[in-house]
Parts: structure tokens; sequence; C-alpha cells
């Protein structure tokens, strides 16, 4: 005699199977990974230490692919039936959440308006408010937990609305594009679903030994993935928006983040490629 027992979804991920079911089914995903030298991100960590305000790998990163959509239209488009294109102007950057409601694991959707415009540390708070304030504090988590509660074929009818018109899928879910941590897990990365045209993944950070001008050197490195949908976003504007990334992640968002350090103590400057490495 086979023997199972019967549960109901957990509230807490109706979100998540419901856009995993509607949305990502709809994508032709492609990844694009790359390790990145984090030599000068934890530089700009360490500076900022010094100066009393604690950051993420999270916030920088956030910054770097929101200035990065801003300069590729196209990693923040969507394709609509009929083959009609729409673009988002408005960047907004999505990360997922793990909060404990009622005793059960609840993943919700994060969002932060216009990260390009804001500093590191404005980012930083932000994350740590979603961490730590009630869910009911935040509105798009209010909304998350809103949604949960409707019955099946009421969210299954919003999602479809919000597949077909942008207004209301903004009203729904602003991110133009989304991030997944699980540096704490110790993952090294993480290949995510593809839930909007851009959608990106993390883990830790981790010293390795790379190869870099004819030297074998040891230096922090992070593995990035990159999940487009191939249906808004060709390979080769992925592959220079992605590039756009890493490149701020490695030095250029120097440029882009002077407000963090008006009042520092030494005056910021891009950390060489090897400056951080260890010869080995």
């Amino acid at each position: 005699m086979e023997k199972f027992t019967y549960g109901n979804l957990a509230r807490g991920r109706k979100t998540v199977v419901d856009l995993l079911t509607m949305i990502a089914p709809a994508a032709v995903p492609c990844y694009l990974i790359r390790d990145i030298d984090m030599s000068w991100a934890n530089q700009v960590k360490s500076d900022l230490q010094e100066r009393g305000v604690k950051i993420t790998v999270t916030a920088i990163l956030l910054k770097a692919i929101a200035i990065a959509q801003k300069l590729h239209p196209a990693s923040r488009s969507d394709i609509l039936p009929f083959g009609r294109m729409v673009t988002y102007e408005d960047i907004v950057g999505g990360f997922t959440i793990e909060r404990d409601e009622n005793g059960s694991d609840t993943v919700y959707f994060g969002e932060i308006e216009s990260p390009d415009q804001k500093s590191l540390s404005e980012i930083a708070q932000e994350l740590v408010s979603y961490a730590q304030s009630n869910t009911s504090e935040l509105a798009p988590l209010a909304l998350q937990k809103l949604y949960t509660g409707l019955p099946y074929l009421i969210r299954r009818f919003i999602l479809a609305i919000a597949c077909v018109f942008p207004s209301m899928r903004i009203k729904c879910q602003k991110a133009t594009f989304g991030l997944t941590t699980l540096g704490k897990y110790n993952v090294k990365s993480v290949l995510s679903p593809c839930i909007c045209t851009s959608t990106f993944g993390i883990g830790t950070v981790e010293d390795r030994a790379m190869a870099v001008d004819g030297r074998i050197c040891v230096m922090p490195t992070m593995t990035v993935s990159f999940n487009f949908n191939t249906r808004a976003m060709d390979a080769e504007a992925a592959s220079a928006f992605f590039e756009d990334v890493c490149r701020l992640m490695e030095g250029r968002l120097a440029d882009y983040i002077e407000s963090d350090f008006e009042n520092a103590p030494h005056p910021l400057a891009p950390v060489r490629r090897l400056q951080e490495a260890h010869s080995v």
C-alpha cells in the first residue's frame, strides 16, 4: 500500500509559485555566467565601514545593475501579446526576502525605486528596512500578503491581466530587474528563474586563484549569473549589458558614488585589479 499525505500550499509561497507557473513558462531563458573580481567592491565596503556605514554586496550590485539598465533600455523591456514591446522608464530593483510569518518560511519580493539615483548608504538602509520592518509598514510586502490571501482563480486572473497591460503590471510589481542572493547559505551562485527580462543570481564571495596578466593571483571572487528572456532581448544586447554590470562592479562604479564619500578621511580611488591580489 502506498503511503502519502496531502497538504495545502503554504500561503507564503503562493506569489512565487504563481510567477513560476504563469510568467516563467512564457519566457525563453538564456544564462550568462561570469566571475567578478571583488577587490574594488570589498575596498568600498571597508572604506564605508570606517565611516560607520555598513553596506553589503547586494547594495553595490543593485546600484551597478540599475546604472547599467539606464544605459541599456532593452534590459528593462518586455514583450507583450501580438509582438508589441514595452520599455519601462522608471528603474526599480527587485530582490528576494525570506521572512518567518507565523512559523512558516515566506518569500517576498522587495523593491527599491531608482537605485541608480540613490547612494549606497541609502540602498543599504532600505535593505535593512525590508529585513527588519513589519510587513504592513512596507507597501510592496503588504500588497503581496494581500495577494496571497485571494482565491486561486482571482490571483491567476490578476497576473494574466498584468501580462497584457503594462500599467497593471506596474501596480502589481514595479521591478525592472530581479536579484536572488544565497550567499548566507554558503552557496557559490544560483541560476534564477526567468520571471522578468533581467534576473541575476549571486552567492558567496570567496578567494580563488586566477590568472591575470600572466600571473597566478588569489583574489576575492564572486560568481554572477544573468538570466534574460531572449524573446525580449537578444544575446548581443544582453552580453553588452552584462559586461557593463561586471565592469561597474570591478571599479567603474566609483564615478557614481561620490556622495557616499563626500566627508571621507581619504579620497576614493578605483582599486586596480591587482592591488588586493596576492601572488602565489
